[in-house]
């Protein structure tokens, strides 16, 4: 019993720590890798996502909020920032953006495969 009981809270302290999905592997023209972090659908339909980029030898992570309509495949950058190191989360508040505006997507880039990939996980 008391081994069942270890197994089951070592699996969920394991899935919470992998809990940061990869949606976009380093490339030769671009060396960061992209991960969701965290995705919500709101009732009117609108995801908030919270991702991540850490940079090329783990030197820095940036993390970006942002709105995104899967109806009309776009996004809206709600803040974000920048940390030393691999991080799997922000540790501090993010930069709130005020002069952010709906943007379409431009393919091949890693908003728009962000926006596939959020949405296609929320349909």
């Amino acid at each position: 019993m008391k081994k069942l009981i270890l197994t089951v809270v070592l699996a969920g302290f394991f899935s919470s720590v992998e809990a940061n999905e990869m949606y976009r592997a380093p490339s030769s023209g671009d060396s960061g890798t992209y991960f969701i972090i965290t995705s919500e659908k709101g009732n009117d339909g609108i995801l908030t996502v919270l991702s991540s980029r850490i940079g090329k030898r783990n030197a820095y992570t940036d993390f970006t909020k942002l709105n995104v309509n899967c109806e009309t495949k776009q996004y809206f950058e709600l803040g974000g920032n920048s940390e030393d190191g691999a991080k799997k989360s922000p540790s501090k508040p993010l930069n709130q953006w005020s002069n952010s505006k709906w943007v379409s997507l431009v393919p091949g880039s890693s908003k728009s495969d962000l926006v596939r990939y959020v949405c296609n996980k929320h349909k």
